[in-house]
This record gives C-alpha cells, sequence and structure tokens, in this order.
C-alpha cells in the first residue's frame, strides 16, 4: 500500500522489531505540544480535550452543537487520528466557561485553561509527544542498532499513509485528477472508487455505484456515516455538475485534495532521494533546507534555499539542528539541481507547476517545502520493551518513524 503513495523502502538496514499496533484506542496516545498565547481577559475560551475515538473535525462538529454555534467559532492547531487517545487544544470564540457545563460528550474530558485574544492556529502547534505501544516486538539490540543508524543517516519525513485517507488512499488521486482538470472523474474516484480493505458491505456498494454512476442508488444504498459521499451525491441529484458539487464540501476538505497530491510528489521524491545518495544529511547547490527553533520545544522553522552558504549548512546539520528540505511543488516553486526530478514525475500525471494554479482558490497551491528529516536525535525515543515514548515536532508522523524499527507497514 505505502508504494501507491511513494514511500518505497527503508533507509535503515537492520532487521525489523515486527510486532502490531492500535489494537485498542489506548493503545496510540498522542498529546500536542503548543503555545497557547493565554491571556487574562480574550474573547476566545480555550479548552483542553482528552478524547478516545474522535478525530478532530467531528469531535469539532459535535462541540459546536451541543454549544448551539456555528462550527466556524472553534480553532483548532491540527489534526488528530480517530482510533487513538488524543489530548488537543480548541480555542472557542465567543463562548464562557460556564457554558461548558451543560455539555457532556463521550469518551471526552474537557478542561478550560483560560482565554486568548484570537484563535488556535497552525502556528501554535509545535509538536506532539506519543507513548504507542507494540505487541509481540521484538527487541535485543534492534531498538538501538536502528536509533543510531537513523541519526547517522537521517529519519525519513515521508507523509504517513493517513495524509492520504482513513481506509481508502485515494485523496492524491482525487487532487491529481483536479489538477488536470478533470472534475468529473475526481469526483466519481472520491464517492465511489472501491478500495481493497474497505469493509465488505460498502465495498460492494462502491462498486455497483462505479460501474454505474447512478446516483439515486448511491444515495438510496450508501451508509448514513458516508455524509461527504452523500452530500455529493444530493448536489448531483439537484442538477449541480460534478465541478459544481466538489466546490460545495468544506474548506479544509477542498484543500486537503491538493495537498494530498503534493505528499504524494514529496514522497517519491524523497524516497528518490534515500536510493540515490543513501543519506539525508548531505546537501548541494540548489537544495533547501530547514532549520530548528527552540521554544517549549524544538520545531522546525521557514525552509529556505541553502544557496552560498552551503558550507555552514553542513555544519548546522552535523549539529543535528537543520535538515534537508524538498519541496511540496505549487504554482510559484522554483526547480533547480536535484529538484528538478520533481517535473519529471509531474509530467507522468499530466501536470505541470502552472496547473497548481486553478480558478478555484481551495484547488490552487503556491507550494512549500518540508524537512527530509525528521531529526530523531530530538525526539528523546526510549523503547521499555513494549511501549515507545518520544516526540516529534509537528507535521511528523509517528507511524512513519515507527515503520523503520518495526519494518513493516503502518496506518
Amino acid at each position: 500500500m505505502e508504494e501507491k503513495v511513494g514511500i518505497e523502502g527503508y533507509i535503515t538496514s537492520t532487521v525489523g522489531m515486527g510486532g502490531e499496533i492500535k489494537n485498542e484506542p489506548e493503545d496510540f496516545y498522542v498529546e500536542e505540544i503548543a503555545e497557547l498565547n493565554l491571556a487574562e481577559e480574550g474573547d476566545y475560551l480555550i479548552i483542553r480535550v482528552e478524547k478516545k475515538n474522535w478525530d478532530t473535525l467531528n469531535f469539532a462538529r459535535v462541540l459546536s452543537n451541543m454549544l448551539g454555534i456555528s462550527q466556524k467559532r472553534v480553532s483548532f492547531a491540527g489534526t488528530k487520528d480517530k482510533r487513538a487517545v488524543t489530548v488537543q487544544y480548541y480555542a472557542i470564540k465567543g463562548v464562557k466557561t460556564e457554558d461548558l457545563e451543560k455539555i457532556s460528550i463521550r469518551d471526552a474530558k474537557i478542561e478550560a485553561v483560560g482565554y486568548a485574544r484570537r484563535q488556535i492556529q497552525l502556528g501554535d502547534l509545535l509538536g506532539n509527544f506519543f507513548r504507542v505501544r507494540v505487541y509481540e516486538c521484538r527487541n535485543g539490540e534492534i531498538f538501538e542498532n536502528t536509533k543510531e543508524e537513523l541519526r547517522e543517516k537521517g529519519t525519513p519525513n515521508f507523509f504517513g499513509l493517513q495524509r492520504f485517507g482513513s481506509v481508502r488512499f485515494i485523496t492524491h488521486e482525487v487532487g491529481k485528477l483536479i489538477l488536470q482538470g478533470n472534475y468529473e472523474e475526481a469526483f466519481w474516484v472520491y464517492v465511489a472508487k472501491p478500495f481493497e480493505g474497505e469493509n465488505a458491505e460498502v465495498r460492494k456498494i462502491r462498486e455497483e455505484l462505479w460501474n454505474t454512476r447512478d446516483a439515486r442508488y448511491g444515495l438510496r444504498e450508501l451508509p448514513k456515516h458516508l455524509r461527504y459521499e452523500r452530500s455529493l451525491l444530493q448536489k448531483l441529484r439537484e442538477g449541480k455538475s460534478e465541478e459544481e458539487a466538489l466546490l460545495s464540501l468544506p474548506k479544509n476538505l477542498k484543500m486537503m485534495f491538493i495537498h494530498a497530491y503534493q505528499s504524494y510528489i514529496f514522497n517519491r521524491l524523497l524516497s528518490e532521494r534515500i536510493r540515490s545518495f543513501g543519506t539525508l544529511k548531505e546537501v548541494m547547490e540548489g537544495d533547501y533546507a530547514c532549520y530548528l527553533t527552540f521554544r517549549a520545544k524544538p520545531t522546525f522553522a521557514d525552509c529556505s534555499e541553502i544557496g552560498v552558504n552551503k558550507a555552514r549548512v553542513r555544519y548546522l546539520i552535523g549539529e543535528r539542528v537543520a535538515s534537508l528540505a524538498l519541496p511540496l511543488v505549487g504554482y510559484n516553486t522554483e526547480l533547480r539541481g536535484w529538484y528538478k526530478l520533481a517535473e519529471d514525475f509531474l509530467a507522468e500525471d499530466n501536470i505541470d507547476l502552472a496547473s497548481f494554479k486553478t480558478e478555484h482558490k481551495e484547488f490552487s497551491s503556491s507550494g512549500s517545502y518540508r524537512p527530509a528529516d525528521m531529526l530523531i536525535e530530538i525526539s528523546e525515543i526510549s523503547f521499555d520493551g513494549q511501549t515507545f515514548s518520544f516526540y516529534l515536532p509537528k507535521g511528523c508522523y509517528a507511524t512513519v518513524m515507527l515503520r523503520e524499527f518495526l519494518k513493516k507497514e503502518l496506518s
């Protein structure tokens, strides 16, 4: 499955520790480390939520409904997986502490921590602390040997499978079709394309829908919990085009399609970099780098081109405070040197950099850069024979780091 999203092989040569994770939500614990910017007074109530089996967006929806307010008044710094115990912060505009007393949400503990003068946003997130239990996992010297090899070569900062969907890893495929201007096919891939691993009954319905493109059948048969698919089909029944229907989706979901395709190209570039160099600690002309900034916890600051500072950047990489960066391609991305390989990957899909500027803002992206190395050396990673504990900067996937230790695909 990983190869379908651009993840090809491992950077370490050690044998795998094996094992299984996420048998139960309690096996995967993640806690946000964020700067909250609390004030004595403000329009935003900041809450700390410890929840089980809740994804970020669905919890925000239920919370806003319970409070009787628009979901647009609930903000957060990052998204969390559903099948886990997660701790994260939300900001709620125009709500007081006493308003929380009247609500109770199952499998969620809500605690007011203070007020702020602005909403919580992505820049407030520094990283996440993880505690992951692995069953039937081998140890011996494998853990220490793998950790040392990651320190020497770098820890690949792939986008994990979660970036591409929860069960059907098709989000990047939808993004590709949108960038090609093929909104009709993008619509049906999102709504109906069958995917291995999905519930057998739902997959059978999707297969029929994929073959017939019958919106009435889809509305009759698809389960109620597939609300976005059903919403799109309803738009079609109302006479909207596939393009118009896709534009009716929430903004964050529309943006996710293009971001997923960018992530796919990033993963392919990172896989090729590892294959070509065998390390992420080497930089050359035309490369970019990201640098750590040290706040409550270390996190990555903006990325910039190395230019004439190659010797300085190599020194900082040696000091483990800088990382090679690779592009998340967009219409403003300038590809030089080794990075021009991205143009070849895009051309395979009949896409170029100009394709990322569409007539719809939510389906456009100017591009950016992302660290290629998680810098595991700052993670304080430990393993007690059953549980991995570690910190990762924002944007890094725990399952991606663990796959190097376990040598197996993790979703």
